[in-house]
C-alpha cells in the first residue's frame, strides 16, 4: 500500500508525491493499517458496551464489569489510534515555523522534529521495559517472589471488576512503544532522505 505524503514548493502549493517504498515504510504502514482496522473494531466495541451498559441498567440489571471494560477499550484505542496516526503525520501540529520557512530548512527541521520524537518513543520503550521488567521476571521463582522483591506488582494487582489481572490490559504498552518505535523511525529516514534530496 502506498501512501501519499504532501510537499509545498517554492510557488507555496501543495504537491503530493508517493511515500518512500522501502521495506521500514512498508512494515510501518502495514501495521498502521492494522493498528487502525483494530482500533476502529475496539471503538465499535466501547460502543456495543455502552449500549448494553445503558440497557442492563434500565432494567435494574446492571453489569459492573462492563463500565471498567469499556474504559480498557478506550486506552487501547487510543494506543492504537495514536500508533496509526504517526506515519500518516496526522497528530496535531503547530505548522506556523515550518510554512514560513524555504524548503531546504523545511526540511532540516523535520528531520530534528522526527529526531525528537524518535528519542521520545525510546525514552518511552526504556521506561515500559523497567516496568515490565521481563529479565528479572524470568529469573524469579514466582510472580509472587518477584512481587515481594522488587514491590513492582504490575503482575499481581488485579482488576476492580473484571476478575482478570490488569497486566493483560497493560500489554497495550510495550505493544504500542515498539509500533510507535517503527513509525518513528521510518519518519526519520524518510526526512534525511528527503532532506538529502532538498539539498
Amino acid at each position: 500500500m502506498a501512501s501519499v505524503v504532501s510537499d509545498v514548493d517554492a510557488s507555496g502549493s501543495v504537491a503530493p508525491r508517493p511515500a518512500r517504498t522501502g521495506w521500514l515504510t512498508r512494515l510501518s504502514d502495514g501495521v498502521a493499517t492494522l493498528d487502525s482496522w483494530l482500533a476502529g473494531a475496539l471503538v465499535g466495541a466501547i460502543f456495543c458496551l455502552l449500549i448494553a451498559n445503558a440497557f442492563t441498567r434500565a432494567f435494574g440489571t446492571p453489569v459492573i464489569w462492563i463500565d471498567e471494560l469499556a474504559i480498557y477499550a478506550m486506552i487501547w484505542a487510543a494506543f492504537m489510534g495514536s500508533s496509526a496516526a504517526l506515519p500518516r503525520r496526522e497528530h496535531i501540529a503547530v505548522t506556523l515555523l515550518p510554512d514560513a520557512l524555504p524548503p531546504k530548512r523545511r526540511a532540516a527541521l523535520q528531520v530534528v522534529v522526527d529526531a525528537l520524537v524518535l528519542v521520545f518513543v525510546a525514552a518511552l520503550g526504556f521506561i515500559v521495559w523497567r516496568w515490565f521488567d521481563p529479565l528479572t521476571v524470568m529469573a524469579a521463582e514466582s510472580l509472587r517472589a518477584f512481587s515481594s522483591t522488587t514491590f513492582n506488582f504490575i503482575y499481581s494487582e488485579p482488576t476492580t471488576t473484571i476478575g482478570m489481572r490488569k497486566v493483560w490490559f497493560w500489554l497495550v504498552m510495550p505493544y504500542a512503544a515498539l509500533t510507535l518505535f517503527i513509525h518513528a523511525a521510518r519518519n526519520l529516514s524518510n526526512s534525511v532522505t528527503s532532506l538529502q534530496e532538498t539539498a
